[in-house]
């Protein structure tokens, strides 16, 4: 059982008990965050909007800032047809990444997800975060293609841009629930081969229980993160819940 800190709070946040995701980075530098966080980051009728739109420093500045004492995980978003393969030419082999293949506030380019397969080896971990909008026959894409771990999911697109919190819940439910379906009636695979990442509304333990109950065995933070006290509040709980668990000596 793994915790993640969800980009782009993992830029900024760090935690014991938790591996902050950061990025994501786009190839090239996308100016413009500032701007696009005060035009665009709006709180309404209890969910989060943004449309950022992937504005960051670029790939080489995340290497750079890479830290691998922090065990920290690189998520990746193409905006070229051709980025993919030009990411894995540039990124280590041995660091874990996430590839954004759902970013709702850029357009995709045709055949979004080629080239994915390249990132694909024994000594990293490759993470797809999908769309709550992504289909079985999408997954089951990915689950072929050699894909055995999955967050699910990235932000609800809207017209007020991406939208986050409690929102994304029956999103995520469905997507695991597609899942199990798959590698169950389908592929005939045991579930613990996978990390299933769920990541929509997590604010308390219960919410963490409930994924836990349908299939997930990771977990994702996100929109907890804009409330200081309330994050602070479920790192604890999780570290007194699972994380003393997870790593008790073995005698």
């Amino acid at each position: 059982m793994t915790l993640y800190i969800a980009a782009p709070f993992g830029n900024y946040l760090k935690s014991e008990v938790a591996r902050s995701v950061t990025g994501s980075f786009t190839l090239e530098r996308r100016t413009g965050l500032l701007k696009r966080i005060a035009t665009t980051l709006r709180y309404r009728d209890g969910a989060w909007y943004n449309a950022i739109g992937l504005r960051n420093p670029g790939i080489e500045y995340g290497l750079q800032s890479y830290s691998r004492i922090d065990n920290d995980v690189l998520s990746l978003a193409a905006i070229e047809p051709g980025d993919w393969k030009r990411f894995s030419e540039i990124v280590p082999y041995d660091i874990d990444v996430e590839l954004n293949l759902s970013c709702p506030n850029i357009e995709h380019f045709e055949n979004y997800t080629q080239g994915i397969d390249k990132f694909l080896n024994d000594e990293r971990k490759v993470i797809a975060k999908l769309s709550p909008h992504t289909t079985k026959n999408a997954l089951d894409d990915l689950i072929q293609m050699g894909f055995r771990s999955f967050h699910f999911c990235n932000t609800l697109p809207t017209d007020n841009g991406g939208k986050s919190g409690k929102d994304l819940i029956p999103y995520v439910e469905k997507l695991i629930r597609y899942f199990n379906e798959l590698i169950t009636y389908k592929h005939n695979l045991p579930a613990y081969h996978f990390e299933i990442i769920a990541g929509g509304g997590i604010t308390s333990i219960e919410n963490i229980l409930s994924y836990q109950n349908l299939g997930a065995n990771s977990y994702s933070l996100g929109t907890i993160c804009f409330n200081p006290i309330k994050y602070l509040k479920l790192i604890r709980s999780y570290r007194n819940s699972f994380y003393v668990l997870d790593n008790e000596p073995v005698d």
